[in-house]
This record gives C-alpha cells, sequence and structure tokens, in this order.
C-alpha cells in the first residue's frame, strides 16, 4: 500500500490521469466520459441542467446546475447546507471540502461576496471538468486547494466560521474523514462558535453512526431532513448561535433569502435527531463506514 500511495502522489503531482474517453453529446446527453486517479466522471446533460456524476451509475447525480439560473439549487441538500448559516449567520469565513462542478462556490460568489470561502478538492481533474462544463472560477475573496481534505486541514492553521462537508456521493465515502478523530481535527479550526455542516444520506445505518460521532465530539448536534429526498444536513457546534425552535425568527432577520434558497422553508426541516441504539462511534481504528453506507435502516 506505500508503494502505491507514492505512485499516487506522483501521479497528482505530474498532473497524469488516466485516458479520458470524450464522447460527443448525440442522443445519450453525454458531454463527458472518463478516469481520473480517483474517480469515473460523466457529465450528463438533460435540457438545461448539467450534471457531473462519480462512478458507473449515470442514474445517481451528485452535482447539477441550471444552465440558465445556476444559483438554483437542483438538489434539497444544496438548500439544507446553506440554512447552516441560521446556526451561524455573521460568518466571515468558511472552508468548504468537496468541489464537485461548483455550486456551492457559485451561490457564495453571486450572493455571499461577503464571506471568503476555501474551497478543498482532492482530484485536479474534478477542477479542470467544473471550469470546463460548469463555468467555476475562483473570484476575490475566494480560493482553492488540490489537497485531500484531512490533509488540508492537519497541515494549516487557518481558522473559520464554518467548515462544509460534502465529499461524499450515493455510494462512496472517504472514510477517513468520518471519523471522531477526524471530527476532533475539524473542531479545532473552527472559531469559537463555529459550525460543522455534514451532507449526507439519512436511509442508511450510516446516518445514525454518523449521529453518534458527532455527539461522541460535539455539544450541540442538529440535523435537517430532506422532505422531498433521502438527504440529511448535520450540523453540529459547541455553541450554535440557535436552536431550531429558533431558526425561523433567526431566518426573518437574514431577510429570509440566500439567493434563490428560501431559509424559513429550510429552517421548518431541522430538529434534534434521536438516538439509534446501537449505533457505533466511528474511529480511526474501527471504522466500518461504507458498509453501514449498505445496510438500510
Amino acid at each position: 500500500m506505500r508503494g502505491y500511495g507514492i505512485i499516487v502522489i506522483l501521479l497528482v503531482g505530474l498532473g497524469f490521469f488516466l485516458a479520458p474517453q470524450a464522447l460527443a453529446a448525440g442522443g445519450d446527453n453525454i458531454l463527458y466520459e472518463g478516469d481520473s486517479i480517483y474517480h469515473h466522471i460523466t457529465i450528463r446533460q438533460d435540457g438545461k441542467e448539467r450534471c457531473m456524476i462519480f462512478g458507473r451509475r449515470r442514474d445517481l447525480r451528485q452535482t447539477c446546475i441550471d444552465l440558465e439560473m445556476p444559483d438554483a439549487a437542483i438538489f434539497e441538500y444544496s438548500s439544507m447546507m446553506f440554512a447552516g448559516f441560521l446556526f451561524r449567520p455573521e460568518a466571515k469565513a468558511v472552508c468548504l471540502i468537496g468541489l464537485g462542478g461548483g455550486y456551492i462556490p457559485t451561490v457564495f460568489r453571486m450572493h455571499l461576496p461577503q464571506v471568503r470561502l476555501r474551497t478543498v478538492e482532492v482530484d485536479p481533474h474534478v477542477e479542470k471538468l467544473a471550469r470546463q462544463y460548469f463555468g467555476f472560477s475562483v473570484p476575490a475573496g475566494q480560493s482553492l486547494t488540490i489537497d485531500d481534505g484531512r490533509q488540508f486541514l492537519k497541515k494549516s492553521q487557518e481558522r473559520y466560521d464554518q467548515i462544509w462537508l460534502d465529499a461524499f456521493n450515493s455510494d462512496y465515502i472517504p472514510a477517513h474523514m468520518t471519523t471522531k478523530e477526524f471530527l476532533k481535527l475539524v473542531r479545532s479550526r473552527l472559531n469559537e462558535g463555529g459550525i460543522v455542516v455534514q451532507n449526507l444520506f439519512c436511509d442508511s445505518k450510516f446516518y445514525d453512526a454518523q449521529i453518534a460521532t458527532f455527539r461522541s465530539v460535539f455539544a450541540k448536534v442538529f440535523a435537517f431532513e430532506g422532505q422531498r429526498s433521502g438527504s440529511c444536513v448535520i450540523v453540529a457546534s459547541d455553541r450554535p448561535a440557535s436552536d431550531p425552535a429558533g431558526l425561523r425568527k433567526q431566518a426573518e432577520r437574514m431577510g429570509g433569502w440566500i439567493g434563490r434558497i428560501d431559509l424559513y422553508a429550510e429552517a421548518a426541516k431541522c430538529k434534534v435527531p434521536s438516538a439509534a441504539r446501537k449505533a457505533p462511534v466511528l474511529t480511526d481504528d474501527y471504522n466500518p463506514a461504507n458498509l453501514l453506507l449498505m445496510e438500510k435502516k
């Protein structure tokens, strides 16, 4: 394994990738399909909607944009993540782990230019495709680092008001960013009262394990539970600015909207999640994250 890791590092440093298979758009709406050293990636377009898909299942979309309204949230989880601002509305510095097609940085650019956003993406090919097919760019006030999210936080001493974890997809989890040790690292990179926001699906036993793991590190753990999807967003903090009962009033103070995102509607989805019996706390030594992801509740 050690030799393999050295090979991977060398490939990243030299910018090598497995040969892509760019396809004609044709009737199947596939604009691009190929492999990086981390992912099999497909770019698919249906009408005005363009998606980046990781893995071989083209029906499982991970990141999409509306080409006419790039700040519109196609997925429910995107809106719920921005509702995290209800817990830390005065945030000035946010770290986002996971770029995808760049929808989240686009909303920051268009509607939260006062917030300093640093995006961390492990795969340089994802950045290339985001720029080529999704109009992604890094404006003033934002920055992009190509690195593993955990390694970046370990090496950097910078602190943030919010840290967003969006490096997961529907059939794979980077397990080293799910553990108690990782969340302790995240907490050490938060300013006082800062929050961590994580996107994941809530219909598997992995969700229960993540709630248990977050509670082993943070004093307060909340969850936005999707009403039209299987998505959930965990928000955790030692000193959040509000609780679920106060989110509607917080939304009113913020004007009710972030761009096209209705904060009133998202606030209604938040609650204190119940504790699942026998849910394990994930650690670096015990971490069946991807097995739990496959086990439905």
